[in-house]
């Protein structure tokens, strides 16, 4: 037989065990002197065959040795790991390292390892393949999250025990607070997966306002393109089964106190009323939040179709019966207060069309559908919210800044954003609409209390900049009421102010124009030249001419509202004022015009003209203005131009 090189394992290498016991039965006692003696590399084999001996000199191969097999237990026989990477040899050369003797029985190389001996010196490790910290942290947080969900949605079965399943959704409400598990739900797409498994959840009261809060908390991030119309319904139907939940059911009551305690660690505390925390409170705060997020026009319309503003305005309706019972040393008044205006913020969203999402006929469609409801419900709520704030103002309210306490100051300035969000919806839902101002009008208890407003801001110790809010929304809501009726302005020209006053309601808003341009004037005076008038002529607000007035320059623009920051709340409180008695004299010209010239710095009209057409120049270059609002203003200034001079 021809001798075979190499050390090449075949598939069926047997075990060291074995070897050990085959190599002893088959040693004989009579070695060959020449295998001791032997130095060239050659060692006498031992080939047993057919029971035939016979000896034979067989030269080891020296060269690259196959270290790997596909065998498993030959890799394991042949690598010797801990000399492999801790030892500093070369375990490829094995001729040099160890003593191999080979027997065969049956055609089978055998193989002997011996031992080979390392020093302790370690060799450096040096990585290829490496992850950034940011990589792994990400790693971490998908495999935690893949983990949390697979948790999670086998607990929200409809199959499990109750307790089971509220355990899972208060669990996922906790991890919803963090911002990477949000974002890993959104890129995943398993909200619907799993309010697909909640959709009973409306009928069992634990989980009922399990999946209010898991909604509200959703709603927090300024993305809404998980809304979907399922969505919208689930949460309606949530508020109307709410009702008739047994607020003593014990599970209901562990799940309530259990979200209350993830609401004080990780959210807002002002935000719920623990002694009215319920699903009908939270779903509503959803909606807050939903609303301020550009809803598309068929979501919106899914709310309105499904009666989603009945409830809304019903709950304004509600609150604000409560905050009657209050007085202002009442701590719920302050919370109670802050929860009606958002939602009277929520209801001026969805109507106002100036939302990215929204059309025009879209929020016209809405708006008149949120003013209609109930017979005005809504007006009605808002005249009495407006009565009570201003009582409220007036209370205690400090003169000056020396006066006041950081109590009083806190419940004050409450009230006062209060009266701003008052204002900000009627200002939205009376443009362009006679239908809604004549309605409006017809309560005089409400038109008196606009003026009483506007003493009561004007006299208080706020800074400017609190007072022009409030101040340019209530004149801007005069302007729409007097616009958009046929009598209100013989109203201000012959009622007077309320409180038992002499004076004219005419006459103090011409006190006010007066007042609030003298005082943009002394503030213009330090400047070397009004930035706002340096282009335009009288001739572009000819009522035929088509030239817009406008500033093309970002820089011009730029620093025009640098320089009007000290004077621009002045000049715009005189300007509505100024428009407001423009238009009385647009309704009847020949009657009221004496009397009002009467009322202008050293009666003439060129006061009024500056500053109408400061205010429509600022207008034009910041795009606020309506199409409506553009062309009265050119009206009413190329009419107070013509009465000049």
């Amino acid at each position: 037989m021809s001798a075979r090189r190499g050390i090449f394992f075949n598939s069926k290498a047997r075990t060291n065990e074995k070897i050990n016991q085959l190599t002893t039965t088959t040693a004989t006692s009579n070695e060959d002197p020449i295998s001791k003696t032997n130095q060239t590399g050659t060692v006498k084999k031992k080939i047993i065959l057919n029971h035939a001996k016979r000896a034979m000199n067989k030269t080891i191969y020296s060269g690259p040795r196959k270290i790997f097999s596909t065998n498993y237990k030959a890799n394991r026989t042949q690598l010797n790991h801990k000399a492999f990477f801790g030892g500093d040899t070369d375990e490829y050369d094995i001729d040099n390292n160890q003593k191999t003797t080979m027997n065969t029985l049956h055609s089978k190389t055998i193989i002997h390892n011996s031992t080979t001996r390392t020093n302790s010196q370690q060799i450096p490790t040096v990585v290829s393949n490496f992850r950034q910290p940011t990589t792994c942290a990400e790693l971490d947080e998908t495999q935690s999250y893949i983990d949390d969900m697979e948790y999670l949605l086998a607990g929200f079965q409809p199959g499990k025990v109750l307790g089971d399943r509220c355990l899972s959704a208060i669990k996922f409400a906790e991890l919803c607070t963090k911002e990477s598990f949000r974002m890993h739900i959104r890129t995943e797409n398993a909200l619907e997966r799993i309010f697909n498994l909640l959709k009973d959840a409306p009928d069992i009261p634990s989980l009922n306002i399990c999946t209010a809060f898991v909604l509200y908390i959703l709603s927090s991030d300024t993305l809404a393109s998980e809304m979907n119309p399922d969505i919208i319904h689930l949460m309606l139907d949530l508020i109307k089964k709410s009702a008739s939940i047994n607020i003593d059911d014990h599970e209901y009551k562990k799940t309530k106190k259990r979200i209350l305690e993830i609401n004080s660690n990780s959210l807002s505390k002002d935000i719920f009323y623990e002694q009215k925390f319920n699903a009908r409170d939270i779903i509503l705060e959803t909606f807050v939040n939903i609303a301020r997020n550009n809803l598309k026009e068929s979501l919106v319309d899914v709310i309105r179709t499904s009666r989603g503003f009945d409830l809304m305005i019903d709950e304004v309706y509600n609150k604000v019966q409560d905050l009657s019972n209050y007085n202002i040393e009442s701590p719920p008044l302050s919370h109670g207060y802050r929860k009606v205006c958002r939602y009277i913020n929520m209801l001026e969203e969805f109507s106002n069309e100036n939302s990215e999402q929204l059309s025009r006929s879209h929020s016209d469609v809405n708006r008149m559908y949120i003013a209609q409801y109930k017979q005005y419900s809504l007006f009605h709520s808002l005249s009495k919210l407006l009565d009570l704030s201003i009582v409220w103002l007036q209370k205690d309210l400090p003169v000056n800044e020396s006066s006041t306490t950081e109590k009083n100051s806190n419940i004050h300035h409450v009230f006062r954003d209060g009266c701003k969000t008052i204002m900000s919806i009627l200002v939205i839902v009376t443009s362009d609409c006679e239908i809604i101002c004549d309605r409006l009008t017809t309560d005089d208890r409400f038109f008196s209390n606009l003026f009483r407003l506007l003493v009561t801001i004007e006299k208080s110790s706020f800074s400017n900049e609190d007072k022009f809010d409030t101040l340019a929304l209530t004149l801007n809501l005069l302007i729409n009421l007097v616009q958009n009726t046929k009598d209100v302005y013989k109203h201000l020209m012959q009622q007077n102010m309320p409180g038992g006053s002499s004076l004219k309601i005419y006459e103090y808003l011409g006190k006010l124009f007066c007042e609030q341009e003298s005082s943009a004037a002394r503030a213009e005076s330090h400047e070397e030249n009004d930035w706002m008038m340096e282009d335009v002529d009288d001739k572009e607000f000819d009522e035929q001419s088509d030239t817009v007035p406008t500033n093309e320059s970002g820089a011009t623009f730029n620093r025009a509202l640098q320089k009007a920051a000290g004077h621009m709340e002045n000049t715009f409180v005189a300007a509505f004022s100024g428009v407001i008695l423009a238009v009385i004299l647009l309704r009847d010209q020949a009657t009221y015009v004496s009397q009002i010239r009467e009322l202008m710095p050293q009666k003439k009209f060129d006061t009024m003209a500056f500053i109408l057409k400061k205010f429509f120049v600022f207008m034009q270059m910041s795009h606020a203005f309506t199409p409506s609002g553009v062309k009265i203003l050119e009206e009413i200034i190329s009419m107070v131009l013509s009465l000049c001079g």
